[in-house]
């Protein structure tokens, strides 16, 4: 009975041990070695079949060498997301926190640094601060009930302003320009138009008289679930030709109906073993996923017209995606949903070592969009 009660001891102490350093390190590796002990307590049930035992056993070490050996990079074992290194290259946002809210993780009210070095110089260091709506806010737009016009960005981290200023965001460089306008920055980071459809289901009130929508077929992977920053965002389906809420992803091939605890997605998201699962379940450039795609973009299009307000498309692809860009902008011009081509592959639009847009491209968006606001108000 002494040794059973001290085997209990030993196995509950190490399976605390363990369960603690894989939410500290978010690592899948150490997150199996704590369900191993834990299901070591199963040894200590006899009424329990030995050979089933000894599948299970045999099945879930073989899972914990495979990933072992998956992770030819024994450092990722501790990685952690908030800060990455590639060569001389720094990305930190280690101060970033998130609320789960119904659109999926969104930075809480609050201040946060982000910055980006290269060979120990910075190419960008910017502070962002985010409202109690889990919104970017910007000191510098002064919204005003005196305003007869408001206007909605909406879209993901080239919407919110990733790696830039307050004043080189895209609604700051509009407000400038347009000062009759209360000026709104609905961006998400890592968001796509799955995103914004949600936020109108559940509130039209998002909608400005003039709504500018960012699209790209860049977000087909974040529709199809295939993305880490997809973890807990809502998804659609279509049945019989209608489009219906489909839970909140958690993997390509998995999706629930109900969010879990975020710090779940960022262990599981770490595991080898689930990023070849999710590349072999994807269908992220499927026609089936394109035609989503589009159904969710017509949606948002609809409810834009239904509520007497005005949209445009800001589309951006790139030479990688040609095809399928082809595809969207040909659906837009069938569907005589308003849209703007933004595409460019000139790498001076582009913050460097990054990959987002620069405050470059958006005096290019800006130009675009106040043209089609003439067009609009002639």
């Amino acid at each position: 009975m002494h040794k059973k009660v001290k085997s209990i001891l030993t196995l509950s102490l190490l399976f605390l041990i363990f369960s603690f350093l894989s939410f500290k390190f978010k690592s899948f590796i150490l997150l199996l070695l704590s369900i191993i002990f834990l299901s070591s307590f199963l040894l200590l049930i006899k009424k329990i079949n030995k050979n089933i035992l000894l599948i299970y056993f045999a099945s879930i070490i073989t899972i914990f060498f495979i990933e072992t050996y998956l992770k030819i990079n024994f450092k990722e074992l501790f990685n952690q997301k908030n800060l990455k290194t590639n060569k001389e290259k720094i990305v930190s946002y280690e101060n970033f926190q998130y609320d789960i809210t119904y659109l999926g993780p969104q930075l809480k009210k609050g201040i946060y640094q982000h910055y980006l070095k290269k060979e120990n110089r910075f190419v960008f260091n910017q502070n962002y601060e985010v409202n109690i709506d889990n919104f970017r806010f910007n000191k510098f737009i002064k919204n005003s009930n005196t305003k007869n016009h408001n206007v909605a960005f909406f879209g993901d981290s080239n919407t919110f302003g990733w790696g830039l200023s307050d004043i080189e965001t895209l609604p700051y460089l509009f407000y400038e320009q347009n000062k009759n306008y209360n000026v709104f920055n609905y961006g998400i980071i890592g968001g796509s138009a799955n995103l914004t459809l949600e936020m109108l289901r559940k509130n039209n009130n998002y909608l400005g008289d003039f709504n500018v929508i960012f699209s790209s077929s860049y977000q087909l992977p974040r529709i199809a679930c295939n993305r880490d920053f997809s973890f807990n965002t809502p998804t659609f389906k279509l049945t019989n030709k209608e489009l219906v809420f489909d839970g909140y992803c958690i993997l390509s091939f998995l999706k629930f109906k109900f969010q879990v605890p975020r710090i779940i997605g960022s262990i599981i998201n770490r595991s080898e073993i689930i990023k070849i699962l999710n590349k072999a379940f994807t269908n992220e450039f499927s026609s089936q996923n394109i035609k989503l795609y589009l159904e969710i973009l017509n949606e948002i299009n609809q409810i834009s017209i239904n509520n007497n307000k005005n949209l445009v498309m800001l589309y951006y692809g790139s030479n990688r995606t040609k095809d399928t860009d082809k595809k969207i902008q040909a659906y837009f011009i069938e569907n005589e949903i308003p849209f703007i081509n933004v595409t460019f592959d000139d790498q001076k639009f582009f913050i460097k070592n990054d990959g987002h847009f620069s405050k470059l491209a958006n005096v290019h968006f800006l130009n675009k969009i106040n043209q089609h606001l003439d067009a609009l108000n002639p």
